[in-house]
């Protein structure tokens, strides 16, 4: 039995802040189980909350600046200044989220250029601990920042310039941006599809 044929058209907003977003909390899940392997859960989720920053100004970036990739170089805090600048966003670095939003960034920063750097560490212990090795290895710089409280409040401010910035864009520019989604449409094709 031969049916109608249809022609359908699919559009889509991609934005990867939807999937490191999503993978970002997935492994903040997994880290607040404690169970092992747990601190490198919050290594990702911080890492990739940091990567959804970017993200997400890039698409609302492209939707309300023109000439949006006059800015591509720009870091991602200046990325979200300009952002708030056109949406009328306030924008101040000492309250939150922005106060955390910095420092997710620059642990971005710390992340992605990874410098040596050489620890010492020096501290009185007892007979009893120094027996049974409980002296460990002092953390560097990033590894301080790796922590499950900070894991949370990165993925949170991530959801919450999300929030931010769909607050003031129109129904239009949320599309693609407030969830990951896709619209179709569909007509009646009369010709035979080969």
């Amino acid at each position: 039995m031969t049916g109608k044929n249809y022609s359908v058209k699919t559009e889509r907003f991609y934005s990867a802040h939807h999937v490191l977003l999503r993978i970002a909390k997935d492994n903040l899940s997994k880290a607040e189980t404690k169970a092992r392997g747990w601190s490198d859960w919050q290594f990702t989720a911080i890492t990739l909350s940091s990567l959804a920053v970017e993200a997400i100004c890039n698409a609302v970036g492209e939707k309300v600046i023109v000439n949006w990739s006059d800015f591509e170089s720009c870091s991602p805090i200046a990325k979200a200044k300009l952002i708030c600048e056109h949406l009328d966003v306030d924008y101040s670095a000492s309250k939150e989220p922005w106060g955390t939003l910095v420092w997710l960034c620059k642990t971005r920063n710390l992340i992605a250029h990874p410098k040596a750097e050489e620890i010492i560490n020096e501290e009185v212990i007892t007979e009893q601990k120094h027996s049974r090795f409980e002296y460990g290895n002092a953390p560097s710089k990033l590894e301080k920042r790796m922590t499950l409280d900070n894991a949370k409040k990165s993925v949170a401010v991530v959801d919450q310039l999300v929030d931010l910035f769909c607050e003031k864009l129109t129904p239009e520019q949320r599309f693609g941006i407030s969830d990951d989604m896709w619209h179709a449409t569909t007509t009646t094709h009369n010709e035979k599809i080969k």
